[in-house]
């Protein structure tokens, strides 16, 4: 690299970018005039690296002026074209390339990623299958077509590649990394046992965040709290912006009843991002299970402003509304979601439920017979409604209550009371 170029990195680290622009456009001139591709070849690579694409390119096009016999300088112009979200222009590039060309499987992979990004998956693998066809000992198309395994979701596809690559000859990618896609594999699919051999081949120095969250999630899954709490916490403190792994620390802190933590890592996240509506309905209920209703209600309502067509944080509010027994403000809020369009069926469930708090028995029988069609395998809901029908005194009814809960519920005690007093009074 000439001293224009030295000069240039200096500037551009000193935040000189107009300097810097100067120094690139002389060093390019030198390395013309000096005919010094190898030069310019390097200030192409190093530009393209910092993100400058505009002068990349211009490099590269000095180069195609100096060596235009050379195709691997196309395959870099394509790659900034993609870098730049011009895919057809990428494309165009690379079809250029001579198909003899030594450099045409590269150009194939550099096909495979611009279709990629586009969504283009079954035509990406195509490009890569061409590529093998011609270099079918290339390791590093092994990996490229698990990478796109992985990244569509084809984690079963994806997973012996990664094998074959982590425990069979050559380096393509370090242990590291293939450890931590072989265990991000194995966890998409729910094979935890697994992911976690795998995981835990990773050297405690050389985690990364990544890697840290699938350890940490993995140990969640497999219900080992305490291991994933201790995980969670590494990398919060190594990354606390990770919002992921606020969630999950919370719900690994409840799980072993340590509530208040769990309420205050809870409300870090939500310091750190007031905007993601799952912090604010964990923190609820959290508060629920230590009694501050207050606090549970301000966050619901938080997290239905963001979210406002979510249902399930609807549906929470509501519940807590029965709990307090605001049973009239709970037949208002669910009005207002039926003006919204919102006719999830619990919501009759909670309905039939007020109605027949205020004793307005009709409009209650009206929403438990909307409901029983929906949860006619709910537990809850059979009791709730057989205890209704009980009262109402409609027996034909309350036999099909009791005989579908029995069914599915045959050591329900309280069914059970209900079916004898039931036979009891037939006799």
């Amino acid at each position: 690299m000439n001293k224009e170029a030295q000069a240039m990195i200096e500037a551009i680290q000193q935040n000189e970018l107009e300097a810097a622009v100067q120094l690139f456009k002389q060093s390019v001139e030198q390395s013309v005039l000096e005919n010094n591709s190898a030069d310019l070849a390097e200030l192409a690579e190093t530009m393209h690296a910092l993100g400058f694409l505009s002068e990349a390119k211009e490099a590269y096009g000095a180069l195609n002026y100096l060596a235009p016999q050379i195709q691997e300088w196309n395959i870099a112009l394509a790659e900034i074209a993609i870098d730049e979200d011009d895919y057809d222009k990428a494309l165009d590039i690379l079809l250029t390339i001579d198909k003899e060309s030594d450099v045409y499987p590269q150009a194939l992979l550099t096909m495979a990623d611009a279709y990629q990004v586009q969504g283009l998956y079954e035509v990406s693998e195509k490009k890569i299958f061409e590529a093998m066809a011609l270099l079918p000992d290339e390791p590093i198309l092994d990996y490229a077509l698990a990478q796109l395994y992985h990244s569509i979701g084809e984690y079963k596809k994806a997973i012996p590649i990664y094998e074959e690559l982590a425990f069979g000859n050559g380096e393509i990618a370090s242990a590291t990394q293939l450890h931590f896609f072989l265990g991000d594999c194995h966890n998409a699919i729910g094979e935890f046992e697994t992911a976690l051999q795998y995981l835990e081949r990773i050297p405690a120095d050389e985690h990364f965040p990544d890697s840290y969250f699938q350890l940490g999630f993995t140990y969640f899954q497999l219900k080992e709290y305490a291991r994933a709490i201790s995980i969670f916490n590494k990398l919060l403190e190594t990354d606390n912006a990770y919002l992921s792994a606020y969630l999950y620390l919370a719900n690994a802190l409840e799980a072993e009843l340590e509530l208040e933590e769990a309420l205050a890592v809870v409300e870090q996240a939500i310091r750190m991002n007031p905007y993601q509506h799952e912090f604010f309905t964990t923190a609820a209920k959290l508060q629920l299970k230590l009694n501050r209703e207050q606090d549970a209600e301000r966050n619901l309502l938080e997290a239905a402003a963001l979210e406002p067509d979510l249902s399930s944080i609807h549906l929470a509010f509501c519940n807590l509304l029965l709990k307090q027994e605001r049973f009239e403000e709970l037949i208002t809020y669910i009005a207002d979601r039926a003006e919204q369009e919102d006719n999830d069926p619990q919501y009759n469930w909670l309905l039939a439920a007020s109605h027949n708090a205020l004793e307005d028995y009709a409009s209650a029988n009206k929403e438990y017979e909307a409901a029983y069609p929906h949860f006619a395998d709910n537990e809850a809901f059979l009791l709730g409604y057989a205890a209704f029908l009980r009262e109402e005194g409609n027996r034909d009814k309350l036999s099909e209550v009791i005989h579908q809960g029995l069914a599915l519920y045959p050591t329900n005690m309280e069914l059970l009371q209900l079916h004898d007093e039931l036979h009891h009074f037939d006799q």
